[in-house]
C-alpha cells in the first residue's frame, strides 16, 4: 500500500498533503500539525472510536474532541493510495453528531466502489493487522516519554513481550485466571444442579421424541413405498397417454371444432363481462369488503364484551341506598350521637339519701325535747327519703335506657367502636368513589365503540355504492358481496376460457406442425395401449390419496414431535449440557494447572523470548549506534541489556542515556514490524528521532530509506537536520 494522497478538515488541518513512494520527510514546525496529519492517516484507515470519553486519570480529550476543525466546519477526510496495483481513494465523513461516520471507498478513476473495504476492515485489510498491532508496530510517535530513570522501559518491554500488549502483563494475566477460578467455585452458584436438573428435563423430552419418532418412521415407510407405487403409475400413465396420442391424429378436426366452440364462448363472455371492472379491482373490492366486516364483527363482539355492567360493590345493610357521601354523614351523626348517650351518667344517690336521714335522725332527737316537734320533723324527713328514692330511681332506669340505645349504635354496623364505624363508612365511599370512576369509564368505551362501528358502517356504505355502479339491484351488504363474487368469477371463467381457448390453438398448431409432411402414424406402444387410461387414472388418483393420507398423518405426527422440539437441537443441547456439566467440574482444576502453567510458561517465554526479534533488533540497533552495540539481550526478567562491542558487560536500558534507550525502543520497535507487519504495510513516525544526536541521528535515516526500499515511510519532523541530512 502506498499513501498518495491525503485531505483532511481536521483538527487544524484543512488543506491537502502530497506523499510518494519511498521515503518521505517532512519537516514541518512547532504546531504545524504533525501529530494531526499521523491521527488522521490513523483514523482515516482504522475510524474512529466515537463512544470515547474523557478520564479522570486522563487529561487529554476524546479524539472526537481533540480534533475537532479550528474552522467549524465537519470533520472529513480522503486519502488517495494504491493497493494491489490500484488507484483507490477512501473517503469518511460526519453525518449528523457522528464525526467520520460516512465510509466510501472507490477506484479513484472510474468511481466504481472497492466492495472489499469497509469502515470496520478498511485498516486491517490495507495493512494487513488489527489498529492495536499497528500502533504498536508501524505508528511510532516521538520515543522519549517511553524511558524514565525507574526502568518504563523494561517494565513496557516485559508486559508488550510477555502479553502482546504494552498495558498488560503477567502479573494482571495471573490475576485474571485467579479471578476466573473465584467465579468457578461452585458454592452458592447452584451451577451443577441446574445443569443435571437440565439434563434430566431435556432427557425426558428426548424419550417422549424418540417413541414419537418411532411412530414417524413407520409412517414415513409406508409413505415411501406409497410414493414409489404413484410414481409408477405416474409413468405408466404418461406411457398411455403418449400412446393414446398416436390415435388422436384423426381428431384434428375435432379439435379445431372445438376451438371454435371455445372462441364463441369467449366472446359471449367478453359481452357479459362488459361494464364490470377489471379482476384486480373486484379482488380489492372483495379484500375491502371482508377487512370492512372482519372490522365490524371485531368491534361488535368488543363493543358486546364491554356491554356488561360494572358490578356494583357490595353494600352493608346500613347504608343500603346510600350514597359515599351520605354514609359518611350517617356514620358521622351516630357517631356524634353514641359519644353523646354514653356521656349521660347515672345521678349521684348518696348525698340526696343522706340528707332525709338525717332529717330523720334530727327529728328522733328532737323528740326527747319536744315530741310534737321531732315527730314532725321526722315525718318530713321519712317522706322526703322516699321522694328521693323515688326520683333517683327514675332518672337511673334512663340512665340505663340511653346507655342501651348508645350499646345499639355499634351493634347496627356489626362492629364494637367508632372508630370502626368511620372506616367501615370510609371503605363504603371509597368503594362506591371506585364504582363510579369505573362506570364513567365503561360508558366511555361503549360510546367510543358506538363510534368505531358507525365509522365502519360508514365505509360499508362506501364499498356498497362502488359495486351498485355495476350491480344497481344489491343493497344490502350480502347482496353486494354476492354481486362482487359473481362478477369476480364472471372474470375468472373468462380468463380460464379464453386460457383453455389458447391452449386448444396451441396444441392445435402443434398438431398441424405434427401432421404436416407426416403421412404414417408413429408406431404405437401396444403394451401401454392394453391398460385402460380411465383405469390407471383412477389407480393413480387412489395411490395419490393413500399418500395424501400418509403425508397428513406424517406431517401431524411430525407436528406433534416438533411441538416437543427438535431431536437433533435436543440431542446437541444434551451433549452441550453435559459438556458444559464436565467443563464446570474440571474447570476449577484446569485453573490451577492453568497457574502453574502460566507460571512455568512466563519463565520459558523470559527465558527462550523470539530469538528472531531478539536478533533482528540487535541487527537494527548495531546500524542505529555506528556498531557501538551490537549485542542485545532480554533478561529472563524481560529487562532489555546491550553490550559495547568488545564489551564484556551488559548494561541495562535504565543505565543509558535517554537517546540509546529510544534507539533501543525503535530497534525492538522495527524488529516487530518487519516480523509482523505485511512488506507493504506503511511506517509512520512522528518526531522519533527527538532524542538522537546528529550522528545516530543520520544513521536512523540510512536504516530509515533502506526499510523505505521495502515499505512507505512517513517521516514527521520539526528539526531541520533531519531535513539537511536527508
Amino acid at each position: 500500500m502506498i499513501v498518495k494522497k491525503m485531505r483532511a478538515s481536521f483538527g487544524k488541518l484543512h488543506g491537502e498533503l502530497t506523499l510518494h513512494e519511498g521515503m518521505n520527510l517532512l519537516c514541518l514546525p512547532n504546531e504545524a500539525g504533525k501529530s494531526t496529519w499521523s491521527a488522521f492517516l490513523l483514523t482515516m484507515l482504522y475510524g474512529m472510536d466515537t463512544g470515547e470519553r474523557a478520564k479522570k486519570t486522563n487529561q487529554n480529550l476524546p479524539v472526537k474532541e481533540r480534533y475537532r476543525p479550528w474552522d467549524g466546519s465537519a470533520m472529513q477526510g480522503a486519502i488517495e493510495l494504491e493497493w494491489n496495483g490500484r488507484d483507490i481513494t477512501i473517503e469518511r465523513t460526519s453525518t449528523g453528531r457522528t464525526p467520520m461516520g460516512i465510509f466510501r471507498a472507490y477506484e479513484t478513476a472510474s468511481g466504481i466502489p472497492v466492495a472489499e473495504l469497509t469502515a470496520e476492515n478498511c485498516g486491517r485489510t490495507l495493512c494487513g493487522v488489527e489498529r492495536s498491532v499497528f500502533e504498536r508496530t508501524a505508528f511510532i510517535r516521538q520515543l522519549g516519554m517511553t524511558v524514565t530513570e525507574d526502568a518504563q522501559l523494561e517494565q513496557r518491554l516485559n508486559a508488550l513481550v510477555t502479553t502482546g500488549e504494552e498495558g498488560k502483563a503477567y502479573s494482571e494475566l495471573e490475576r485474571e485466571l485467579k479471578n476466573l477460578k473465584n467465579k468457578c467455585s461452585f458454592r452458592g452458584s447452584g451451577q451443577i444442579p441446574r445443569l443435571n436438573t437440565r439434563i434430566s428435563e431435556v432427557q425426558q423430552r428426548l424419550d417422549t421424541i424418540r417413541a414419537a419418532q418411532d411412530e414417524a418412521m413407520s409412517l414415513a415407510a409406508r409413505r415411501e413405498e406409497a410414493q414409489e407405487r404413484k410414481d409408477r403409475l405416474d409413468a405408466l400413465r404418461t406411457r398411455v397417454e403418449r400412446a393414446q396420442s398416436a390415435r388422436r391424429r384423426a381428431g384434428y378436426e375435432e379439435l379445431n371444432a372445438r376451438v371454435q366452440a371455445q372462441e364463441l364462448l369467449c366472446r359471449r363472455l367478453e359481452e357479459g363481462c362488459e361494464g364490470l371492472p377489471e379482476e384486480s379491482a373486484l379482488r380489492q373490492l372483495q379484500k375491502q369488503l371482508d377487512s370492512a366486516e372482519d372490522a365490524l364483527r371485531t368491534a361488535q363482539m368488543e363493543a358486546a364484551f364491554s356491554a356488561a355492567e360494572v358490578e356494583k360493590p357490595a353494600t352493608p345493610p346500613v347504608f343500603d341506598g346510600l350514597t359515599g357521601e351520605e354514609a359518611e354523614e350517617k356514620a358521622a351523626q351516630d357517631v356524634e350521637d353514641f359519644k353523646t348517650l354514653q356521656s349521660a351518667r347515672a345521678p349521684k344517690k348518696l348525698p340526696a339519701l343522706l340528707v332525709c336521714l338525717l332529717a330523720v335522725a334530727a327529728g328522733a332527737g328532737l323528740c326527747f325535747v319536744q315530741l310534737y316537734a321531732g315527730l314532725a320533723l321526722a315525718g318530713a324527713g321519712l317522706l322526703a327519703l322516699a321522694a328521693a328514692l323515688i326520683v333517683l330511681g327514675r332518672k337511673t332506669v334512663q340512665a340505663r335506657e340511653r346507655q342501651h340505645q348508645a350499646e345499639l349504635i355499634p351493634a347496627r354496623y356489626g362492629v364494637k367502636t367508632c372508630e370502626e364505624i368511620t372506616a367501615m363508612a370510609a371503605r363504603y365511599a371509597a368503594s362506591m368513589r371506585e364504582y363510579s370512576e369505573k362506570k364513567a369509564a365503561s360508558d366511555a368505551q361503549k360510546a367510543e365503540f358506538a363510534a368505531s362501528i358507525d365509522a365502519i358502517r360508514a365505509k360499508l356504505d362506501a364499498l356498497c355504492a362502488q359495486i351498485r355502479a355495476f350491480a344497481p339491484d344489491s343493497q344490502s351488504v350480502t347482496e353486494c358481496r354476492t354481486a362482487v363474487t359473481a362478477a369476480l368469477r364472471a372474470r375468472e371463467r373468462l380468463t380460464s376460457e379464453c386460457r383453455t381457448r389458447d391452449a386448444m390453438r396451441q396444441q392445435s398448431r402443434s398438431m398441424q406442425l405434427l401432421l404436416d409432411g407426416t403421412e404414417e402414424a408413429a408406431p404405437e406402444d401396444a403394451e401401454a395401449l392394453r391398460y385402460d387410461p380411465q383405469e390407471v387414472t383412477r389407480q393413480l388418483e387412489q395411490a395419490a390419496q393413500e399418500l395424501s393420507t400418509l403425508t397428513a398423518q406424517l406431517a401431524h405426527k411430525r407436528g406433534q414431535i416438533s411441538a416437543q422440539g427438535d431431536a437433533v437441537q435436543l440431542e446437541a443441547e444434551l451433549e452441550q449440557l453435559r459438556e458444559q456439566l464436565d467443563e464446570a467440574q474440571n474447570t476449577d482444576l484446569a485453573l490451577d494447572y492453568a497457574l502453574s502453567a502460566l507460571k512455568k510458561a512466563d519463565e520459558t517465554l523470559r527465558s527462550r523470548f523470539s530469538p528472531q526479534i531478539t536478533a533482528e533488533a540487535g541487527t537494527i540497533l548495531a546500524e542505529l549506534t555506528g556498531g557501538k552495540y551490537p549485542n542485545v539481550l532480554l533478561e529472563p526478567n524481560m529487562s532489555l541489556s546491550v553490550r559495547e562491542d568488545g564489551g564484556t558487560v551488559m548494561r541495562p536500558a535504565a543505565a543509558m542515556s535517554c537517546g540509546t534507550a529510544d534507539q533501543m525502543y525503535l530497534a525492538l520497535r522495527l524488529a516487530m514490524c518487519r516480523r509482523l507487519l505485511p512488506p507493504d504495510a506503511p511506517l509512520v513516525l512522528d518526531d522519533a528521532l527527538v532524542n538522537f544526536d546528529d550522528d545516530r541521528m543520520a544513521l536512523a535515516l540510512t536504516l530509515l530509506r533502506g526499510e523505505a526500499a521495502q515499505r512507505q515511510v512517513i517521516f514527521f519532523s520539526c528539526h531541520r537536520r533531519e531535513s539537511e541530512a536527508f
